[in-house]
């Protein structure tokens, strides 16, 4: 596992954390996109834009008491030992903490989320939902085992192992072809349209759009915005961003213009000023 395990170390004026990356294996792949521990010391980050990625999140909390604010201004408190589940996200939302962090969190595939959880994605949507309210023992027994892991790398393979257990006992894999749906828009970066998947799964848009939202709890043209959106973040923090206008093509927009009303929705502020507030934890910007 450790040859899977990328470390992230950073110092600066404004504090410093280290972030440990785990890759899944093979075999949870197509559900999990990948692991992430970390803790932030002195850091001056304490209000973050979480941005919209068109997965979903389950959360361990194991630092001070975190606080999210949705879009109309909604704020649930998590505290030290605490966890969260987190549909996939349609905008932005606030975290703040009072300084120091320390957590663990898997990002689930939309496919991942709805086989691991047993249940349509839709019946959740994107609220916070305490893990034992989905899991319930099974939840309770992992937020004391990662509570008292040594180290973050075996919070890393505490989770992972779990995601395996889930996925095994998961025997019943429905929904093949809203998957390849799914794929076909994660491969494409979002640019595929949605009458190319109706055509590909020889129904209408309305019918896909229904079931696709039901199952996975985002339809899929909002998932395809999402994900153009997201790859514009990852050119951004891979530094391959010659222009904004190279931006938007690489991306999958139709102009510049297009580019800088999809950042105001989805990050809340234009691409120049998302530059400007980006922070080096692989995501998200200072609020």
């Amino acid at each position: 596992m450790l040859d899977r395990i990328r470390r992230v170390d950073h110092r600066s004026a404004r504090g410093t954390w280290q972030m440990e990356f785990l890759a899944p294996p093979p075999t949870l792949a197509p559900f999990v996109r990948r692991i992430k521990a970390y803790a932030e010391r002195d850091t001056d980050f304490v209000r973050r834009r979480e941005l919209p990625t068109g997965r979903a999140v389950l959360l361990f909390n194991f630092g001070g008491e975190l606080r999210i604010e949705d879009a109309a201004g909604n704020r649930t408190r998590f505290s030290s030992g605490s966890g969260l589940y987190s549909g996939p996200s349609r905008q932005y939302v606030v975290s703040e903490t009072d300084g120091a962090q320390e957590g663990v969190h898997i990002e689930l595939t939309l496919p991942g989320a709805r086989l691991l959880l047993g249940r349509p994605l839709e019946e959740l949507g994107d609220r916070l939902i305490d893990p034992a309210d989905l899991l319930g023992a099974e939840a309770l027994d992992l937020v004391g085992r990662l509570s008292e892991a040594p180290s973050q790398s075996h919070r890393l393979a505490l989770l992972e192992r779990a995601a395996e257990k889930r996925v095994t006992f998961a025997t019943k894999r429905p929904l093949r072809d809203l998957i390849r749906a799914w794929h076909r828009l994660q491969a494409s970066g979002g640019r595929v349209t949605i009458g190319a998947l109706a055509k590909d799964l020889g129904c209408s848009r309305k019918h896909l759009t229904l079931r696709f939202r039901h199952e996975f709890g985002i339809s899929p043209k909002l998932l395809a915005r999402i994900l153009r959106f997201d790859r514009a973040v990852r050119l951004i923090g891979a530094g391959r961003v010659a222009s904004l206008a190279d931006l938007a093509a690489a991306s999958g927009y139709a102009d510049q213009a297009h580019l800088s009303r999809e950042f105001r929705i989805f990050a809340g502020s234009a691409p120049a000023a998302f530059l400007r507030r980006r922070l080096p934890d692989e995501g998200g910007v200072l609020d």
